[in-house]
């Protein structure tokens, strides 16, 4: 026992002088006395630097890496942006397309709306035609009055029939329209 107590004044006496027990004096006596214990300090010098090699390694991979993906970022941006003013191109021709169509839809709506107003115009005179002739058995028309009513009954007749071709038309071409602005969108 008094082996121990002095083992621990000495290292209480190099606590309180301020040096560590474990300083270089301490492996070196350690090392000298236990040749294993030595292999074991040069393993693990050895393994420190491998260690520090590996990190060193490490980050110099990262560092390249990061290179390489900073790069590629760039890249890609460029790309990116090359291919989304493509884009934008397509999309304005699409648009382009589309306008034109909806601008003549939009037309042949008016022209619709004015030939089909026409037509319940002469629809409108033509039934008091019909109706004046009807009403002439009844009044005394001359039979050169009576042929002026029915030349002026033929004569709306005749242009009500192409009037309303143009108005099926037209209709049609709208909504063909109306289908090939569906298919740009």
């Amino acid at each position: 026992m008094p082996k121990l107590s002095a083992v621990c004044a000495l290292a209480l006496g190099l606590c309180a002088a301020g040096c560590s027990p474990y300083g270089p004096e301490e492996l070196d006596r350690l090392t000298k006395e236990d040749p294993a214990f030595k292999q074991m300090i040069v393993a693990r010098d050895q393994m420190r630097g491998q260690i520090h090699a590996i990190k060193q390694d490490l980050l110099q991979k990262k560092s390249e890496l990061d290179g390489q993906v900073d790069r590629l970022r760039r890249d890609y941006d460029v790309y990116a942006k090359a291919q989304h003013e493509k884009i934008e191109k397509y999309h304005s021709v699409l648009d382009a397309s589309r306008n034109l169509l909806e601008r003549d839809t939009d037309t042949a709506v008016a022209q619709l709306d004015a030939k089909q107003a026409e037509l319940d115009r002469l629809k409108k005179t033509l039934e008091e035609v019909v109706k004046v002739l009807r009403q002439s058995k009844d009044i005394t028309l001359s039979a050169q009055e009576k042929a002026k009513w029915e030349e002026r009954r033929l004569m709306i007749s005749e242009k009500m029939r192409p009037l309303s071709e143009e108005i099926q038309e037209l209709q049609a071409r709208i909504r063909l329209n109306k289908r090939k602005i569906g298919f740009l969108k």
